[in-house]
């Protein structure tokens, strides 16, 4: 198999994990002016349907290059929940943009939200405005 081509797009907005906390990283070489944080789980055991949604969390003036907290995993009890994150993120830049993290059972790996090109990463939706 051939040597795959090296990717030159670089993650302008970005998730990781350290331990049980998930952090966005702002790699975009500006300060967000604005990031809300919405994050909602649901369950389905049978046929009933469990759901649960917890206040927005929102952090002003993010600089390029440092991270904030969107969420907390617990490796035991958040195990069967299908967990949603959508971000709203304000820059002078970027404008108003909404990013939906596709929904993950136990909670969101590393992920890509955004290249540095303005492409969305993999499964993530984002509205402009």
């Amino acid at each position: 198999m051939p040597p795959a081509k090296p990717d030159p797009r670089r993650p302008a907005l970005w998730l990781t994990h350290q331990g049980n906390d998930l952090f966005l990283v702002n790699a975009s070489g500006e300060r967000l002016e604005e990031v809300t944080v919405e994050r909602g789980c649901f369950e389905t055991l049978d046929d009933l349907s469990l759901s649960s949604a917890g206040a927005p969390i929102t952090y002003r003036c993010v600089a390029s290059g440092a991270a904030v907290k969107v969420d907390e995993y617990d490796d035991f009890y958040d195990l069967d929940w299908v967990i949603t994150l959508t971000l709203e993120i304000r820059s002078r830049r970027l404008g108003r943009l909404t990013l939906d993290c596709p929904p993950q059972k136990g909670g969101h790996e590393e992920l890509v939200l955004l290249w540095n090109t303005a492409e969305v990463g993999r499964g993530v939706s984002c509205t402009y405005g």
